[in-house]
């Protein structure tokens, strides 16, 4: 395990300006103290002495400036408060050393809960329900860090959000509305316009599975969310669900497929593959892109411009839907003997300036609603979508989290394949097999792993 300090105690002298709970040196102390700095905060916080683990993984080392910027504000906490912070580079070996460490009961005072905040971490992570930053908290995150007993188990500096990311040039130019597709039926006429004028209107990357495991994440518009025509919630957290009986979203993705609609190289494309081709001008539709995405596509083609709309309800009248999930989320240990050191960072992170920096960074979407990036475009196209949809619109956990038994995610990745794994005009004679692969390691898996 790599292990970085990122702060050293420093004197009495450079408590800053940071203000939260913990003081150890009283308002009339700061005041005359001969070391107090002009800018001192007037309760004179201070956590000299203390130190405080915090665990993390690719949502922020992953990118060079996401981590940085990371490091700067953990920096400028320590320099503030006096405290020394540990941040542990867990990498990809995350989930791993958090399974050992929940088994000991030796969790780290902070921990980045990559999207398992009430699904998995929640017997040991601290209440956070009455945080001042929770009344800022943005609905559809808040929705998936709550659990159903009110407790809130993690603070999102980020948020996932996935829907359908468009280039907005290309159906401009082919007058299509991207905020008239409110269902599948309204993206299909769209497709059936751009596939006239010689556009692909699919693009998707079977590489490394990529978006072939992210469009089964679209199952929520079918069986799940408020107003899915097939809702069954209950049978799927009970297991009774049998997806060989409830076919509909097999059955949607092989049409797509038998039209001719997806780039021909879908197992060799990876996802840097696709950024490009939306951003070519050839295609239309990504299928499973987040506002983050964007970002990355803009790097690629800095001329071309983008949308994103909530996945099409199924049945005319029904919900659009967004998945969202955690994205950097840090919870703090309820065996922590540090818990307040651990909630005035957590207060730091989450203050508006300091969050609008590391969004900057990070390139994704806030996870408090008063933080907007003035240079984040992403973030304005999603509140843009949102605002189009009206009432119209749900959000939902990403299915495999809330629904499915772990393990199931390379399940899904080749659900999909078995579906394109044939002729143009084939998969519907797929579906089957499809489906009944899907069925047998569900249940085989619930029964393994609950």
């Amino acid at each position: 395990m790599k292990r970085k300090i990122l702060a050293v105690l420093l004197a009495a002298s450079m408590l800053g300006t940071f203000g939260a709970c913990g003081s150890t040196q009283t308002q009339e102390e700061a005041k005359t103290d001969e070391n107090a700095t002009e800018t001192e905060d007037a309760k004179g916080t201070s956590f000299k002495g203390v130190k405080i683990e915090v665990d993390i993984e690719d949502s922020i080392q992953g990118d060079q400036n996401t981590l940085d910027c990371f490091n700067k504000l953990i920096d400028e906490f320590s320099k503030q408060t006096g405290a020394e912070v540990e941040v542990v580079q867990n990498g990809s070996d995350h989930e791993n050393i958090m399974k050992t460490r929940m088994a000991s009961r030796d969790m780290p005072d902070m921990f980045v809960t990559h999207g398992w905040a009430t699904l998995r971490y929640n017997d040991f992570c601290e209440d956070l329900s009455g945080e001042e930053w929770v009344s800022r908290l943005d609905d559809a995150v808040k929705s998936v860090i709550t659990d159903e007993n009110g407790k809130i188990c993690t603070a999102p500096l980020t948020q996932w959000v996935y829907g359908i990311v468009y280039n907005a040039d290309v159906l401009e130019a082919n007058d299509i509305d991207p905020y008239a597709i409110k269902n599948w039926d309204d993206l299909k006429d769209a497709c059936e316009k751009l596939e006239a004028n010689g556009i692909t209107p699919l693009d998707i990357s079977g590489k490394n599975g990529s978006t072939l495991t992210g469009t089964m994440e679209q199952l929520n518009s079918f069986y799940t969310i408020d107003g899915a025509p097939y809702e069954s919630r209950e049978a799927l957290k009970d297991g009774s669900f049998d997806f060989t009986k409830n076919t509909q979203f097999l059955d949607l993705y092989a049409e797509l497929y038998d039209n001719g609609w997806f780039n021909e190289d879908i197992f060799t494309a990876d996802q840097t593959t696709m950024f490009k081709y939306l951003g070519s001008g050839e295609y239309g539709f990504d299928l499973w892109g987040s506002p983050a995405n964007i970002q990355t596509m803009k790097a690629y083609t800095p001329d071309a411009n983008f949308g994103i709309i909530p996945v099409p309800a199924v049945e005319e009248g029904g919900n659009a839907a967004y998945t969202v999930g955690e994205g950097t989320c840090l919870a703090i240990s309820n065996t922590s003997e540090n818990i307040e050191c651990c909630k005035a960072l957590l207060n730091f992170l989450l203050d508006k300036d300091n969050l609008t920096e590391y969004c900057t960074a990070n390139g994704g979407m806030p996870g408090l609603t008063d933080v907007s990036p003035e240079n984040s475009e992403s973030l304005q196209l999603y509140k843009k979508s949102v605002e189009a949809a009206g009432d119209n619109i749900a959000y939902s956990n990403f299915f495999d989290r809330e629904y499915l038994p772990s393990g199931m995610w390379n399940v899904m990745q080749e659900t999909m394949a078995k579906l394109y794994n044939g002729d143009v005009g084939t998969a519907k004679d797929r579906v089957a097999e499809a489906a009944s692969y899907f069925q047998e390691n569900y249940k085989t898996l619930l029964e393994t792993n609950g």
